[in-house]
């Protein structure tokens, strides 16, 4: 089975819990219990800009010291080809990141009233990062660079700083669909930053200005 698939596990999780519990209202209020009912549209800006502005500000940062250059690559194909390409996969990435945070922050989140709001955005970041981590460690799917004692820990700190971000969004505009384009976003402009540059090594990317890398965390 395709590493992918377990992006749907999440939001298989919320549909076997919400099958069991019968809520009140039926299909209609599961809906808006996720923030599946709301588009959420005022915070499609800055869920866009954000990822786009944290990978712009780490690019020039590895670029101003030499670790990577940004390089225009050669086209092989019509612009508006590429353009579809880039657009497909997008709509890709919105899909499984709808599939993810469903259960994290459509589900789980508004349902952590035991805790504070930060430390509820904090703790479901952290364990949205540890259910990454069977991906990450027994497949080359995910992260295949670098040290595991060292990416690991990287990782899991994003991620639980991510969460504050997404959680934000999530509690904004008690919508879902902000969280998943701003999660989209991020594995987008990730993957586009890596086309638009040439790193001088794949570990400096990694470990300084890759997803989880220093220049992200900070």
């Amino acid at each position: 089975a395709s590493p992918l698939l377990t992006m749907f596990t999440p939001a298989l999780a919320v549909a076997v819990t919400l099958g069991f519990l019968a809520p009140e209202g039926g299909f209609r209020a599961a809906l808006a219990g996720l923030g599946l009912d709301r588009a959420g549209l005022r915070a499609w800006p800055v869920a866009i800009a954000v990822p786009a502005l944290i990978f712009g500000v780490g690019l020039a940062l590895m670029a101003l010291a030499g670790l990577t250059q940004v390089a225009i690559p050669a086209a092989t194909a019509p612009f508006g080809l590429v353009l579809l390409k880039v657009a497909t996969g997008f709509v890709a990435q919105m899909l499984f990141s709808l599939a993810e945070e469903v259960g994290w922050r459509g589900y789980m989140l508004p349902r952590m009233g035991g805790f504070r709001i930060l430390p509820a955005m904090l703790l479901v970041g952290f364990l949205h990062g540890v259910w990454h981590l069977p991906l990450m460690l027994a497949t080359d799917f995910y992260h295949p660079g670098g040290d595991a004692r060292l990416v690991v820990p990287m990782f899991l700190l994003t991620l639980t700083l991510a969460g504050v971000f997404y959680g934000f969004l999530r509690l904004w505009t008690g919508s879902i669909w902000p969280v998943a384009l701003a999660h989209a976003a991020t594995n987008t402009v990730w993957d586009l930053t890596g086309k638009f540059s040439q790193a001088r090594s794949a570990l400096a990317v990694e470990y300084v200005g890759g997803e989880s890398g220093f220049v992200m965390i900070g």
